[in-house]
C-alpha cells in the first residue's frame, strides 16, 4: 500500500534541496563568530545520556566564557539537556515537522545558519538526514562528524551528505555507544575514557508526590515501537512476583500516550499498591524517581540509561535488533555497570537492526523478545530485592 503522505514528505525535501544548498553557500560567504560553537543531537533520550561525557568533552574544549556552545536536539529531550548546564543554548527541534513541514524545516535550517558558528559537530554514529541538513546549514569553516553506518540513512545518501562535513571520525562498527562516545570525544578531552553514563546534579528533581512513597519499584512498560514492547501481562505477572515476595508498591512509569498499557497492567494485577504515574514525570523527575528507586523493570528505552545514571539497578526484557550497541553495556566500563541486567534468548539472527525475518501480527513483539518469560524476568529480578 502506497503511504502518500510519506511520498509527499520525500518529494518536498527534494524540491528544498537547492533551498539548503543556496543556504549553505551563502552562509560560506558570511562573517563567522569565532566563540559560536553548534553541537547536533536529535537522537533519542537513552542516546543522549549515555553521550553526556562526549558533551562534557566538547565543553572541556571550548570552555565559558570565551565560547558559547548551542546544542540542537530533539524536543524530547531539549529540556533534560538544557538542565544539565552544559550547553549555553539548547534548540528545541520537533523532529517529525522537520520531516513533513517544509515551512518549519526551512526557518529552522535559516535559524542554525544565523549562528554563524565557526565549528558544528554531530557526534551521532547512526546518522539520519536531518541532522546532517543542519550541519550543512550552519556553513561552519569546520564541520565535524563520525563516517558511522547505514542503519538511518541509504549508503547513497551518506556517500552525499558525507561530503557536508570537513572532517569524518572513522569508528570500527560493532562497539558499544560508551566506547564509540568516547573515541569520538577524546580529540576534545583527551582524559574521556569509556565510562557508564552520569547525570549532573541538577538534572534530578523530585516530584512532590514522591514524597508519599517509601519502599517501591518502578517499570517502564512502553517502548518507541510496539514490537520492542514485551506484552503487558508479563510485566503484570513479575509485578505480582515482587509485591508478594517484599510487599513494595509499584510505580508505572512513562508518557501520557502510555497510560493505556499501564491500566491494562493495573487491571491485571488487581492495582493494589501499582499506582499509574504515566505523564506525571518530566525527565528530570523520572530521574529523581529512579535515583530512590528499589529497582527498574523496563524495555529497551531511555528509561534504562537513566536508571545506570543515577545508580538503580535495572532487569531489562531484551531483544537482538541492536544487541551490543547499547545494551549490555561492556564489562570495561567504569564504573562497571552490574546494576543493568538484560534478559534475552540468543538467536542466530542477532544484529538484524529491527528487520525481523519472523512473521508476527501488528500489536506483537519481535520472536527474539516474544522468547523471554516471565520466569527468566523474575530470575534476574530476585536476587536484587534479595539484596535489598
Amino acid at each position: 500500500m502506497v503511504n502518500w503522505r510519506k511520498m509527499a514528505a520525500s518529494l518536498q525535501r527534494r524540491r528544498d534541496r537547492p533551498h539548503l544548498a543556496l543556504l549553505s553557500w551563502r552562509g560560506r560567504r558570511r562573517p563567522r563568530d569565532a566563540s559560536r560553537i553548534l553541537v547536533v543531537r536529535l537522537d533519542n533520550i537513552g542516546d543522549f545520556v549515555l553521550w553526556l561525557d562526549g558533551a562534557r568533552a566538547i565543553r572541556h574544549r571550548y570552555p565559558r566564557p570565551d565560547h558559547r556552545i548551542t546544542l540542537a536536539a530533539s524536543a524530547e529531550v531539549a529540556a533534560f539537556a538544557a538542565s544539565s548546564g552544559l550547553f549555553d543554548e539548547v534548540i528545541a527541534v520537533d523532529r517529525r515537522r522537520l520531516g513533513s513541514d517544509a515551512p518549519y524545516r526551512r526557518a529552522l535550517w535559516r535559524q542554525i545558519a544565523g549562528l554563524q558558528a565557526a565549528v558544528a559537530v554531530n557526534p551521532t554514529f547512526s546518522r539520519a538526514l536531518m541532522g546532517d541538513e543542519l550541519i550543512h546549514a550552519s556553513a561552519a569553516p569546520e564541520r565535524i562528524g563520525l563516517r558511522g553506518d547505514t542503519s538511518n540513512q541509504t549508503l547513497r545518501k551518506k556517500t552525499r551528505t558525507d561530503r557536508w562535513y570537513t572532517r569524518l571520525v572513522d569508528v570500527p562498527e560493532g562497539l558499544h555507544e560508551i566506547d564509540i562516545n568516547a573515541v569520538f570525544a577524546r580529540p576534545f578531552d583527551a582524559a574521556t575514557h569509556a565510562m557508564r553514563p552520569r547525570l549532573e546534579n541538577a538534572m534530578l528533581s523530585r516530584p512532590a508526590w514522591l514524597d508519599d512513597m517509601r519502599d517501591y519499584v518502578v517499570v517502564f512498560p512502553s517502548a518507541g515501537l510496539t514490537a520492542k514492547q514485551w506484552p503487558p501481562e508479563r510485566f503484570a505477572a513479575v509485578i505480582d512476583h515482587i509485591r508478594a515476595q517484599t510487599g513494595w508498591s509499584t510505580l508505572l512509569c512513562g508518557h501520557t500516550s502510555d497510560a493505556d498499557i499501564a491500566a491494562d497492567i493495573m487491571r491485571r494485577t488487581g492495582a493494589d499498591r501499582v499506582h499509574n504515574m504515566c505523564g506525571q514525570t518530566t525527565l528530570n523527575e523520572l530521574a529523581g524517581v529512579l535515583a530512590s528507586a528499589k529497582l527498574l523493570v523496563a524495555n529497551d528505552t531511555g528509561a534504562v540509561h537513566i536508571a545506570a545514571a543515577v545508580g538503580c539497578p535495572a532487569v531489562v526484557p531484551f531483544g537482538g535488533w541492536h544487541f551490543g550497541r547499547f545494551l549490555p553495556y561492556p564489562a570495561h566500563v567504569d564504573p562497571p555497570p552490574a546494576g543493568v541486567q538484560p534478559v534475552f534468548v540468543p538467536m542466530d539472527c542477532y544484529q538484524c537492526d529491527a528487520r525481523c525475518i519472523f512473521p508476527r501480527a501488528p500489536d506483537d513483539p519481535f520472536a527474539c523478545l516474544d522468547r523471554v518469560s516471565t520466569e527468566a524476568v523474575w530470575e534476574a529480578v530476585r536476587p536484587i530485592i534479595e539484596r535489598a
